[in-house]
């Protein structure tokens, strides 16, 4: 359930940035220093970082001190801080991180989001974040596509449509336990499942789908490009040594058609880039499935959802299978997505679920009649 109404966040506007407004900065990494340095170029007065990194106490980012979040808000009880920390899977989220704040008594919050959005060419887009006045532009898409969805993915496609346009986290449901891709009480699993894994970083997906499915299913075809997960993906699979052949993994990215691609190499979070360090092959499902028959695919390929779909259309719409796709990669995916597997699959039902906080791990299942 989200959560009642709270104290609102802070707005910051260019006049707030010029005027001398004192600026703390909760997080000292990549984010902070980005931002720091946007707001110092426009006359912004950062007087202080602040981060649980003990390590990082008593050291200084150009010019300004690193302190613990509670010698912060002890030192300037005026200031407006600014949580920039978004990496959900390893600090947590940003309502507990301004949770995190206000306990320590902080008067003044809000987080780095209306900072992208007053430098967008700094900034965006980013992951799923863009101007508001640009999203809202699509509003007509934006209806159709929440249309497409049963209830409760109605209700969780106006969460995170919410939390892009307000850019409030206390907006946002808490999580409830479920098992990514194969949410029970939508769709069960059979023991004939051909699933397809796209983007199968380093067997998490193939070790809930060996629980889910107790290791009874028929195929498992996964597709990861960087050649760190890959490595890991291969050590996994041999690990279920006696399934193995039944599990087929392959190095490659999945897209609208077969070719070579520039990929930035990073972990969890790689991405096909033009200025990417790395070549990797790309194929179309339609091309390496067509001996196949799959009854479940799966997408989470960092924002190259779309054209991964439009190299699926034939074997979507020849064997109908569920689908799987996640929607917090791009700005408008949260739309497209839907509106492309209605295109793909007309009359299917359709939901939304996230998975982690933020935003993160959001994905649109189609399950065809």
């Amino acid at each position: 359930m989200a959560r009642g109404k709270v104290r609102p966040l802070e707005k910051i506007s260019p006049a707030d940035i010029s005027s001398g407004t004192p600026f703390v900065i909760f997080g000292a990494g990549n984010l902070g220093r980005k931002v720091a340095r946007a707001l110092q170029g426009s006359g912004g007065h950062v007087v202080a970082f602040c981060d649980n990194n003990r390590a990082l106490w008593g050291s200084a980012i150009s010019a300004a001190p690193v302190m613990s979040p509670a010698q912060a808000v002890a030192s300037f009880p005026d200031a407006l801080f600014l949580v920039a920390i978004w990496h959900p899977a390893m600090q947590g989220g940003l309502r507990h991180h301004v949770e995190f704040l206000r306990v320590l008594g902080c008067r003044r919050v809000t987080t780095f989001i209306p900072v992208m959005w007053n430098f967008p060419q700094t900034f965006l887009p980013n992951m799923f974040w863009d101007l508001p006045g640009k999203l809202e532009a699509a509003s007509d898409a934006v209806h159709e596509a929440r249309n497409l969805l049963d209830d409760a993915g109605k209700a969780e496609f106006e969460r995170q449509w919410k939390f892009r346009i307000e850019a409030d986290p206390f907006c946002l449901a808490d999580l409830e336990p479920s098992p990514q891709y194969f949410p029970p009480d939508f769709f069960q699993l059979s023991s004939d499942e051909c699933f397809i894994d796209c983007g199968a970083f380093d067997g998490d997906t193939l070790a809930q789908f060996l629980k889910q499915t107790n290791h009874r299913f028929n195929r498992y075809i996964a597709f990861e490009p960087e050649p760190t997960n890959f490595s890991r993906l291969e050590t996994a699979v041999a690990s279920a040594e006696e399934l193995a052949f039944r599990i087929s993994i392959y190095p490659y990215a999945v897209g609208a058609r077969s070719e070579t691609l520039s990929f930035s190499s990073a972990g969890i979070s790689s991405i096909v880039s033009a200025e990417g360090d790395l070549k990797v092959e790309c194929i179309a499902l339609d091309e390496v499935l067509r001996d196949d028959r799959p009854t479940f695919i799966k997408m989470d390929i960092e924002g190259f959802e779309l054209e991964a779909l439009a190299g699926a259309r034939t074997c979507i719409q020849r064997h109908r299978p569920k689908l799987a796709i996640c929607v917090y990669h791009s700005p408008d995916h949260l739309w497209r997505v839907p509106l492309a597997l209605h295109e793909l699959l007309p009359g299917s039902r359709m939901t939304m679920r996230s998975y982690q906080v933020d935003g993160f791990d959001t994905v649109c299942y189609c399950l065809p009649d």
